[in-house]
Protein backbone atom coordinates (compact mmCIF):
# COMPACT_ATOMS: atom_id res chain seq x y z
CA UNK A 1 0.00 0.00 0.00
CA UNK A 2 1.33 3.29 -1.14
CA UNK A 3 1.92 6.46 1.23
CA UNK A 4 -0.71 8.49 -0.74
CA UNK A 5 -3.26 5.67 -0.22
CA UNK A 6 -2.63 5.24 3.57
CA UNK A 7 -2.81 9.33 3.68
CA UNK A 8 -5.66 9.59 1.97
CA UNK A 9 -8.26 6.73 3.38
CA UNK A 10 -8.31 7.51 7.69
CA UNK A 11 -10.97 4.64 8.01
CA UNK A 12 -8.92 1.80 6.94
CA UNK A 13 -7.21 2.09 10.24
CA UNK A 14 -11.06 1.82 11.91
CA UNK A 15 -11.47 -1.06 9.72
CA UNK A 16 -7.99 -2.66 11.61
CA UNK A 17 -9.60 -1.76 15.03
CA UNK A 18 -10.63 -4.23 17.67
CA UNK A 19 -11.09 -4.80 21.62
CA UNK A 20 -8.97 -6.75 23.88
CA UNK A 21 -11.35 -6.52 27.34
CA UNK A 22 -12.56 -3.66 26.29
CA UNK A 23 -9.11 -1.44 25.27
CA UNK A 24 -8.37 -0.38 21.83
CA UNK A 25 -6.06 -2.85 19.50
CA UNK A 26 -5.19 -2.82 15.81
CA UNK A 27 -5.00 -5.85 14.25
CA UNK A 28 -1.75 -4.55 11.97
CA UNK A 29 1.19 -6.26 10.78
CA UNK A 30 4.66 -4.92 11.62
CA UNK A 31 5.13 -3.39 7.90
CA UNK A 32 1.48 -1.78 7.65
CA UNK A 33 2.20 -0.21 11.10
CA UNK A 34 5.92 1.16 10.02
CA UNK A 35 3.84 2.32 6.00
CA UNK A 36 1.52 4.41 8.52
CA UNK A 37 4.03 6.35 10.24
CA UNK A 38 6.15 6.63 7.20
CA UNK A 39 2.72 8.41 6.00
CA UNK A 40 1.93 10.29 8.72
CA UNK A 41 5.52 11.47 8.94
CA UNK A 42 5.37 12.13 5.28
CA UNK A 43 2.14 14.30 5.28
CA UNK A 44 3.32 16.44 8.56
CA UNK A 45 1.00 14.99 10.97
CA UNK A 46 1.80 14.12 14.56
CA UNK A 47 0.53 10.45 15.90
CA UNK A 48 1.07 8.70 18.68
CA UNK A 49 1.76 4.92 18.75
CA UNK A 50 1.46 2.46 21.97
CA UNK A 51 3.02 -1.19 22.19
CA UNK A 52 -0.35 -3.10 23.65
CA UNK A 53 0.60 -5.69 26.45
CA UNK A 54 -1.48 -7.77 29.03
CA UNK A 55 -0.06 -5.51 31.53
CA UNK A 56 -0.89 -2.12 29.71
CA UNK A 57 -4.78 -3.42 29.53
CA UNK A 58 -4.77 -4.54 32.58
CA UNK A 59 -3.67 -1.08 33.70
CA UNK A 60 -5.83 0.90 31.48
CA UNK A 61 -9.00 -1.30 33.06
CA UNK A 62 -7.81 0.31 36.38
CA UNK A 63 -6.66 3.22 35.67
CA UNK A 64 -9.25 5.58 33.99
CA UNK A 65 -6.79 8.16 33.04
CA UNK A 66 -4.57 6.14 31.41
CA UNK A 67 -7.89 4.25 29.35
CA UNK A 68 -9.14 7.54 28.18
CA UNK A 69 -5.25 8.17 26.57
CA UNK A 70 -5.38 4.77 25.27
CA UNK A 71 -8.35 5.71 23.62
CA UNK A 72 -6.63 9.72 21.70
CA UNK A 73 -3.83 7.68 20.29
CA UNK A 74 -3.52 7.24 16.90
CA UNK A 75 -2.55 3.62 16.81
CA UNK A 76 -2.20 0.93 19.53
CA UNK A 77 -0.18 -2.48 18.26
CA UNK A 78 -0.50 -5.62 19.13
CA UNK A 79 2.59 -6.34 21.38
CA UNK A 80 1.89 -8.88 23.78
CA UNK A 81 2.16 -12.71 23.14
CA UNK A 82 -1.04 -12.49 25.61
CA UNK A 83 -2.87 -10.09 23.10
CA UNK A 84 -2.82 -12.06 19.97
CA UNK A 85 -3.78 -15.08 21.68
CA UNK A 86 -6.97 -13.29 23.29
CA UNK A 87 -7.61 -11.94 19.83
CA UNK A 88 -7.43 -15.15 18.18
CA UNK A 89 -9.29 -17.04 21.27
CA UNK A 90 -12.19 -14.63 20.23
CA UNK A 91 -11.22 -15.76 16.11
CA UNK A 92 -10.43 -12.15 15.30
CA UNK A 93 -7.93 -11.45 12.61
CA UNK A 94 -4.71 -10.42 14.86
CA UNK A 95 -1.98 -11.11 11.85
CA UNK A 96 1.09 -10.74 14.26
CA UNK A 97 2.74 -9.45 16.92
CA UNK A 98 4.62 -6.38 16.95
CA UNK A 99 7.15 -5.77 19.36
CA UNK A 100 8.90 -2.40 20.26
CA UNK A 101 12.14 -4.03 19.54
CA UNK A 102 11.26 -5.11 16.21
CA UNK A 103 9.54 -1.85 15.42
CA UNK A 104 12.21 0.30 16.66
CA UNK A 105 14.88 -1.38 14.13
CA UNK A 106 12.69 -0.85 11.10
CA UNK A 107 12.20 2.12 12.16
CA UNK A 108 15.54 3.18 12.44
CA UNK A 109 15.72 1.63 8.71
CA UNK A 110 12.86 3.76 7.62
CA UNK A 111 14.72 7.13 8.91
CA UNK A 112 18.19 6.20 7.50
CA UNK A 113 16.43 6.07 3.88
CA UNK A 114 14.29 9.33 4.47
CA UNK A 115 16.60 11.00 6.87
CA UNK A 116 14.33 11.33 9.98
CA UNK A 117 15.60 12.33 12.80
CA UNK A 118 15.45 10.06 15.79
CA UNK A 119 15.18 11.20 19.89
CA UNK A 120 15.50 8.08 22.69
CA UNK A 121 14.62 9.39 25.67
CA UNK A 122 14.64 7.39 29.27
CA UNK A 123 16.07 4.35 30.31
CA UNK A 124 19.44 4.32 32.51
CA UNK A 125 21.87 6.95 32.30
CA UNK A 126 24.11 6.16 29.42
CA UNK A 127 21.60 3.47 27.89
CA UNK A 128 19.97 5.83 25.13
CA UNK A 129 23.56 6.66 24.57
CA UNK A 130 24.42 2.68 23.94
CA UNK A 131 21.25 2.15 21.60
CA UNK A 132 21.68 4.89 19.48
CA UNK A 133 25.27 3.90 18.59
CA UNK A 134 24.24 0.19 17.80
CA UNK A 135 20.98 1.59 15.76
CA UNK A 136 23.93 3.70 13.94
CA UNK A 137 25.88 0.71 14.15
CA UNK A 138 23.25 -1.19 11.71
CA UNK A 139 22.36 1.69 9.60
CA UNK A 140 25.46 3.89 9.02
CA UNK A 141 23.30 5.90 6.88
CA UNK A 142 21.44 7.13 9.87
CA UNK A 143 21.14 10.40 11.53
CA UNK A 144 22.84 10.32 14.84
CA UNK A 145 19.98 10.20 17.40
CA UNK A 146 19.32 12.63 20.08
CA UNK A 147 19.28 11.16 23.52
CA UNK A 148 18.31 12.34 26.84
CA UNK A 149 17.74 10.44 29.98
CA UNK A 150 15.01 12.96 31.85
CA UNK A 151 12.09 12.24 34.10
CA UNK A 152 9.11 10.93 33.47
CA UNK A 153 7.13 13.04 35.41
CA UNK A 154 6.04 16.58 34.74
CA UNK A 155 8.91 17.87 36.37
CA UNK A 156 11.09 16.75 33.48
CA UNK A 157 8.70 18.21 31.25
CA UNK A 158 11.16 21.79 31.06
CA UNK A 159 13.67 19.60 30.66
CA UNK A 160 12.11 17.54 27.46
CA UNK A 161 11.04 20.29 25.84
CA UNK A 162 14.34 21.73 25.38
CA UNK A 163 15.72 18.74 23.95
CA UNK A 164 13.37 18.48 21.68
CA UNK A 165 13.13 21.76 20.56
CA UNK A 166 16.99 21.71 19.92
CA UNK A 167 17.24 18.25 18.08
CA UNK A 168 13.36 18.70 16.41
CA UNK A 169 13.02 14.70 15.90
CA UNK A 170 10.45 12.96 13.78
CA UNK A 171 10.42 10.00 15.76
CA UNK A 172 10.60 9.61 19.77
CA UNK A 173 11.08 6.90 21.33
CA UNK A 174 10.18 7.34 25.14
CA UNK A 175 11.86 4.50 27.56
CA UNK A 176 9.91 5.13 30.79
CA UNK A 177 7.93 2.29 31.04
CA UNK A 178 3.54 2.30 31.01
CA UNK A 179 1.72 3.90 31.60
CA UNK A 180 4.90 6.82 32.11
CA UNK A 181 5.94 7.10 28.92
CA UNK A 182 2.54 7.18 27.83
CA UNK A 183 1.64 10.44 29.53
CA UNK A 184 5.35 11.80 28.62
CA UNK A 185 4.60 11.53 25.19
CA UNK A 186 0.91 12.88 25.65
CA UNK A 187 2.24 15.58 27.36
CA UNK A 188 5.40 16.78 25.36
CA UNK A 189 4.84 15.96 21.70
CA UNK A 190 0.92 16.89 21.42
CA UNK A 191 1.43 20.27 19.97
CA UNK A 192 4.21 19.22 17.47
CA UNK A 193 4.23 18.16 13.80
CA UNK A 194 5.32 15.90 11.95
CA UNK A 195 6.40 13.68 15.25
CA UNK A 196 5.58 9.98 15.77
CA UNK A 197 5.83 9.33 19.42
CA UNK A 198 6.26 5.46 20.84
CA UNK A 199 6.90 4.12 23.97
CA UNK A 200 9.13 1.18 23.90
CA UNK A 201 9.82 0.34 27.86
CA UNK A 202 12.82 -1.54 27.66
CA UNK A 203 13.91 -1.89 24.19
CA UNK A 204 16.61 0.69 24.32
CA UNK A 205 18.15 -2.03 27.32
CA UNK A 206 18.04 -4.89 24.75
CA UNK A 207 19.26 -2.78 22.18
CA UNK A 208 22.19 -1.41 24.70
CA UNK A 209 23.16 -4.83 25.15
CA UNK A 210 22.03 -4.49 28.68
CA UNK A 211 19.82 -7.55 28.40
CA UNK A 212 19.67 -10.28 26.05
CA UNK A 213 16.44 -10.78 24.17
CA UNK A 214 14.95 -14.12 24.77
CA UNK A 215 15.96 -16.89 22.06
CA UNK A 216 14.10 -16.75 18.98
CA UNK A 217 11.96 -20.25 19.60
CA UNK A 218 10.68 -19.02 22.76
CA UNK A 219 9.76 -15.78 20.87
CA UNK A 220 8.29 -17.69 18.04
CA UNK A 221 5.79 -19.53 21.38
CA UNK A 222 4.93 -16.19 23.22
CA UNK A 223 7.04 -17.29 25.74
CA UNK A 224 9.54 -14.50 25.77
CA UNK A 225 7.71 -13.16 29.12
CA UNK A 226 8.98 -16.40 31.22
CA UNK A 227 12.43 -15.69 29.75
CA UNK A 228 12.48 -12.42 31.01
CA UNK A 229 11.17 -13.23 34.41
CA UNK A 230 13.74 -16.16 35.09
CA UNK A 231 16.47 -13.75 34.54
CA UNK A 232 14.82 -10.58 36.53
CA UNK A 233 12.95 -12.15 39.20
CA UNK A 234 12.08 -9.04 40.54
CA UNK A 235 9.73 -8.85 37.60
CA UNK A 236 7.00 -11.17 38.62
CA UNK A 237 5.56 -7.88 40.97
CA UNK A 238 4.28 -6.27 37.55
CA UNK A 239 3.56 -9.81 35.75
CA UNK A 240 0.87 -10.42 38.64
CA UNK A 241 -1.48 -9.35 36.41
CA UNK A 242 -1.08 -11.83 33.43
CA UNK A 243 -3.09 -14.85 35.01
CA UNK A 244 -5.98 -12.73 35.37
CA UNK A 245 -5.64 -11.26 31.63
CA UNK A 246 -5.91 -15.03 30.87
CA UNK A 247 -8.83 -15.89 32.93
CA UNK A 248 -10.59 -12.47 31.81
CA UNK A 249 -9.64 -12.96 28.28
CA UNK A 250 -11.08 -16.76 28.22
CA UNK A 251 -14.35 -15.33 29.61
CA UNK A 252 -15.06 -12.75 27.39
CA UNK A 253 -14.20 -15.31 24.33
CA UNK A 254 -16.67 -17.86 25.44
CA UNK A 255 -19.04 -15.29 26.36
CA UNK A 256 -19.10 -14.21 22.79
CA UNK A 257 -19.33 -17.28 21.33
CA UNK A 258 -22.76 -17.97 23.59
CA UNK A 259 -23.82 -14.80 22.90
CA UNK A 260 -23.02 -12.23 26.26
CA UNK A 261 -22.67 -8.88 25.61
Amino acid sequence: MSTATISGTATLLDELETRILGVRVHAISRALTVAWIDAWLASGARAHVVTINPEIVMRARSDPAYGELLERTRLNVPDGAGIVAAARLRRLPMRQRVTGVDLVDDLAGLAAVHGYRLLLAGAAPGVADQAAAELQHRYPELIPPATMVGRSGPDGDAEAHAVIQESRPHIVLAAYGAPAQEFWIDRNLRDLAPVVGIGVGGTLDYLAGRIPRAPAPLRRVGLEWAYRLAREPWRWRRMRALPEFARLAILEALGLRIGVR
